[in-house]
């Protein structure tokens, strides 16, 4: 399944991660790992943020992606299932007729 994670950074920890080294480890090998579909960096609420698409092929796997992140970087995160427009067609396609 396609899923959306979204990592929220604690600022201080993230900092500290970006100057010594740690954070781009953590990503290359996040990247290396799980082959994500699309990684986007950004901010949400104030807070640095990684948007990290990529497929969930069992539940398992999300304390694998996830735990780094929060030891690490002491980071919020949610996942959510994420669909393309033709997933969403497909879906709509199911629904019965009125």
């Amino acid at each position: 399944m396609r899923m959306l994670m979204t990592v929220q950074m604690d600022t201080e920890a993230t900092t500290r991660a970006i100057h010594d080294g740690t954070m781009s480890t953590l990503v290359e090998s996040t990247m290396e790992r799980f082959r994500p579909e699309a990684v986007y960096f950004s901010t949400h609420h104030g807070n640095r943020t990684i948007y990290i698409v990529f497929d969930l092929d069992a539940e398992v796997r999300m304390i694998e992606i996830a735990e780094p992140f929060f030891s690490g970087l002491n980071a919020k995160i949610d996942f959510a299932p994420a669909m393309t427009p033709d997933d969403v067609r497909q879906g709509l396609g199911r629904l019965p007729q009125a």
